[in-house]
């Protein structure tokens, strides 16, 4: 079997060349996306391909696309995953041909503070194939190369993320203008519920408003065990991605992180931790804010004899 799913079909192309609008986003930028081939097989398609799909139509009209495989296919494909695109582009026909030129320069001209291949780092591009040629965010300054493949990709061009371009943590997709954010679990923006129990099992509430007439948090379902080590558990979206993140503390001042994988876990999102500081026990209260006002949650502290403490989300 082949690839299997199309998102979109051809309306009508927009006659005129434009590339995606861009946002200033400062001289701050991503690192090239490392070259990590698929090793697993998900029936999903990841929403920074489907992200990337929409930029694309918005910019060019409406083509057909292409995000995955099955499983039973032969060969290593991160359509399998998820997190590749083929756009459905005509290398014969002038006026498509004109497209991807216009949608690959886009991708990988310099930007205006000297970030070579900057749209492409803040998308998490890991490769692109077009036109039998290769160009690979690992291999950047090796610039095109001649690609060996079975398919020349002269109907599409093939696009493959990093799994932070798949998951929209790139700065494509987390850059912000102040005072914009958005905190939810599950990342549609309503506001959901974790509960603990005193034996240490974690419950998720997931907002349900619009479709229980009302009744937000009519269902819960377990999401982890063994939360009683923990004496302080702190909703933060520390990593600015828009999903709620947990901080939590142990006794002995450890400082935990459990970053919120929702996507990519299969709705599991807090399934594993990190341990991101210590000594936090001289602290008698400690609150999630976002003191800076740049979309990542900060933590401020308070200590016994009334001094409070910042500590920023860098």
């Amino acid at each position: 079997m082949g690839i299997i799913v199309a998102a979109a079909t051809v309306l009508m192309p927009t006659p005129a060349v434009a590339a995606p609008s861009t946002p200033d986003f400062g001289a701050a930028i991503d690192a090239y996306a490392a070259n990590d081939p698929q090793d697993e097989c998900f029936d999903k398609i990841q929403p920074g391909a489907l992200g990337l799909r929409d930029l694309l139509n918005e910019a060019y009209g409406s083509h057909t696309s292409y995000f995955q495989r099955a499983c039973s296919d032969g060969g290593t494909s991160e359509h399998k995953e998820g997190r590749a695109l083929d756009y459905m582009l005509d290398y014969y026909n002038s006026g498509e041909r004109a497209i991807a030129d216009d949608t690959l320069a886009w991708l990988l001209k310099t930007d205006k503070y000297g970030n070579k291949h900057a749209n492409a780092r803040r998308l998490g591009i890991m490769y692109v194939i077009w036109n039998d040629r290769i160009w690979s965010a690992h291999r950047a300054d090796e610039g095109w190369r001649d690609y060996s493949g079975d398919n020349p990709h002269r109907d599409h061009i093939h696009f493959s993320l990093s799994w932070d371009g798949a998951l929209k943590k790139t700065s494509w997709w987390q850059w912000k203008e102040p005072g914009r954010t958005t905190h939810s679990v599950t990342g549609d923006s309503f506001t959901d519920l974790v509960a603990t129990k005193s034996d240490g099992t974690m419950w998720l509430y997931s907002n349900n408003f619009l479709r229980d007439d009302g009744m937000p948090y009519s269902s819960a379902r377990q999401i982890g065990s063994s939360w009683n080590t923990f004496n302080r558990i702190i909703p933060a979206d520390a990593t600015g991605d828009g999903y709620t993140d947990l901080v939590a503390t142990k006794s002995d001042g450890t400082m935990w992180l459990y970053s919120n994988n929702f996507v990519r876990d299969g709705g599991k999102p807090y399934s594993s931790g990190r341990q991101i500081g210590h000594s936090w026990n001289i602290y008698n209260r400690v609150i999630a804010a976002d003191a800076t006002g740049d979309g990542f949650t900060d933590l401020v502290a308070l200590k016994p004899d009334g001094t409070m403490w910042l500590y920023s989300n860098n």
